[in-house]
């Protein structure tokens, strides 16, 4: 374990780049929020939910790639092996989703003092965490925040393994599995069924359960990638 966290501290001197980076374009990404909706304002319109949680997600799954591409070659010249360095970049993984998902939870309670920023906007908050007790908050940030930051690790284990090609070639194959999928379900018209589902589960299973099954499929197929990496 102190191994894992020797070589998860080669990312340290770029943390500072990586904070500064992820929150500032969510600052951006909240005020042009609070523009549009200051611009078309009516307080009886209620409270206007933006979505804009997605921006910290995207900057989340590229700094993650960026993080893998860029220190990975020089881990490697340092003698950590691919085990020790995936195994690291896991744990700051953890790390960093429960870190984002404290900072989330106080936006989320300054968000709420203030009226919604005063012009009934909701950024940080999800509509359908309002009940959520504070553990599942909690987990309601977190556990989406480790399957974003394992998905970019998966696409810098990718461009590793086999380059840029590689990583068009499997969003591509994904897209298209989607597409058809889509299809599919639409075809037989089995939508209805699967919102039923979902309206079946459980707060839990839907903020941590599944999606924590996500981030180890991610999690297992990028370890299976790096073994094979080279820099």
């Amino acid at each position: 374990m102190n191994r894992i966290r020797q070589v998860a501290a080669l990312q340290m001197p770029a943390w500072p780049q990586i904070l500064g980076w992820t929150w500032g374009m969510v600052a951006v990404a909240f005020g042009i929020n609070l523009l549009s909706v200051m611009a078309n304002y009516d307080p009886g319109d209620g409270v206007t939910n933006t979505g804009g949680l997605v921006s910290l997600c995207g900057v989340a799954i590229g700094m993650a790639t960026v993080s893998v591409t860029q220190i990975f070659p020089y881990a490697l010249g340092m003698s950590v092996t691919r085990r020790e360095f995936y195994l690291a970049w896991s744990l700051l993984a953890f790390v960093q989703s429960v870190l984002y998902a404290l900072v989330l939870c106080l936006l989320r309670a300054v968000e709420q003092a203030t009226g919604y920023w005063g012009w009934g906007m909701r950024f940080f908050g999800l509509p359908f965490m309002d009940d959520a007790n504070p553990v599942l908050l909690l987990l309601g940030y977190a556990v989406p925040m480790l399957v974003v930051t394992h998905l970019g690790i998966l696409l810098g284990t990718l461009y590793l393994r086999w380059g840029t090609t590689g990583v068009l070639a499997s969003l591509t194959l994904t897209f298209t599995a989607l597409g058809l999928a889509a299809t599919l379900i639409t075809w037989s018209r089995q939508w209805h069924a699967i919102g039923r589902w979902l309206l079946d589960q459980s707060p839990t299973a839907l903020l941590a359960g599944w999606p924590v099954l996500v981030a180890a499929a991610f999690a297992v197929g990028g370890y299976r990638l790096i073994r094979r990496a080279t820099a």
